[in-house]
Order: C-alpha cells, then sequence, then structure tokens
C-alpha cells in the first residue's frame, strides 16, 4: 500500500514500515503531523526561492544577480533536504507554513506581478528561467542520489521518501527518541502500528482515502 501525504505526495515505503516509525512517537505526534511535516520539508526549496526572489524584487537587482541568486537559492535549498542540512532553526516549521499557503500557485502568481511592478518583464522572466534551470539540475542530483541508494541499500529512495524519513528524525530527536531508521521486526507486527493508521483513519479520512495498494 502506497502512503500519500494530505496534499497528495506519494512515499513508497512500505506500508508497515512507515507506521513502524511513526508508532514510535506516538501518542505525542500522530501520523498527520509527520506527513504534513514532510511536505514542509519538500516545500523547502521553494519556499526558500520565494524568499530569495522577493528580495531581488525588493532590492531591483538587475536580471543577471536575479538569475545567480535565484540558481543557487534553489540548489542550496535542495541540498537542505537531500542531506538534511536544517542549519537554520524553524526551518522546517516554515516550510511546513509555506506548504498550507502556497496550493494553487498564488503566491507565486503575486511574487510575479510584485516582480513585474519593480523589475520589469526581464527581470521576472529571468527569474523563472532560473528556476526551470535549477530544476533540470535538481532532477539530475536526485537521480543520481536515487541510484546511489539503490546500490548501497536496495531501495531507491527519491526525495518524498527521504524527507519522510528525516521528518520522522525531526520529531524523533525533539522527543528524545531514537533517530535510527532501523525497524525491528516487533515493530513491523501489525498490532504495533495499527493504532497509530486508526488514529489517523479517524481524524483524516480524507487521507486515508488517497492510499492505494502497488
Amino acid at each position: 500500500m502506497a502512503i500519500f501525504t494530505p496534499r497528495g505526495l506519494k512515499i513508497r515505503l512500505p506500508f508497515n514500515y512507515a507506521f513502524a516509525l511513526i508508532a514510535r512517537l506516538y501518542p505525542k505526534i500522530d501520523a498527520f503531523k509527520v506527513l504534513k511535516t514532510t511536505e514542509g520539508l519538500e516545500s523547502i526549496p521553494s519556499l526558500i526561492i520565494f524568499v530569495v526572489g522577493l528580495i531581488c524584487f525588493y532590492l531591483r537587482l538587475s536580471p543577471f544577480e536575479i538569475g545567480v541568486y535565484v540558481f543557487v537559492a534553489s540548489i542550496a535549498g535542495f541540498l537542505i533536504i537531500l542531506f538534511g542540512l536544517y542549519i537554520i532553526p524553524g526551518l522546517d516549521y516554515l516550510g511546513t507554513f509555506y506548504s498550507y499557503i502556497s496550493g494553487f500557485g498564488i503566491l507565486l502568481i503575486l511574487l510575479a506581478v510584485y516582480g513585474f511592478i519593480t523589475v520589469g518583464w526581464q527581470g521576472v522572466l529571468i527569474f523563472f528561467i532560473a528556476r526551470f534551470l535549477s530544476g533540470i539540475v535538481k532532477m539530475v542530483m536526485e537521480m543520481m542520489q536515487v541510484k546511489k541508494n539503490h546500490s548501497k541499500i536496495g531501495l531507491a529512495l527519491t526525495l518524498s521518501e527521504t524527507n519522510f524519513l528525516n521528518a520522522y528524525r525531526l520529531h524523533a530527536s525533539k522527543l528524545g527518541k531514537t533517530t535510527n531508521i532501523t525497524v525491528s521486526d516487533e515493530e513491523l507486527k501489525e498490532e504495533n502500528w495499527k493504532p497509530v493508521f486508526e488514529d489517523l483513519a479517524t481524524k483524516w479520512p480524507e487521507v486515508v482515502r488517497r492510499f492505494t495498494r502497488d
């Protein structure tokens, strides 16, 4: 069964394994909280690009400067979540907050309008070009990391799975729980994690309805 976050991000991890990890945090941290944190971590690069773009437009930088800063910021944000480098305190919370308010591209549209007013269409165009080019670089880097994970541990972990595991680690660290993502056979038994799943199904049935059998 494939797990999905509230906004539809697919997490390709064994169902019992994912919920066995969450069971270590429950009831202080429930499954919905972990899934939302996963979305938040996924949103960190977009958050950083948005903030850097806003600053560039506010300072009325040249198109070249906008392109450089946005490209670098995008790659930096990607590396932060790829390697779990949450060096800025509260960055995970900011990412989660951003994931709540960034739906349907509304913030991006508002940013583009603001950019058009402050730096003109050239600056806005360069912003999106830099964003697009960095996206290609990030895709290549993620593919390389997936291959590395597969050869090392036998699992093709994409960024979504990495963010889920890092979401677990963040919450576990705050609760004083182990951040080791290896689970025992006892933890994988259904009676261990079923209450966590049932709690999610009761409180957020619309989230559970997204889950599918692979």
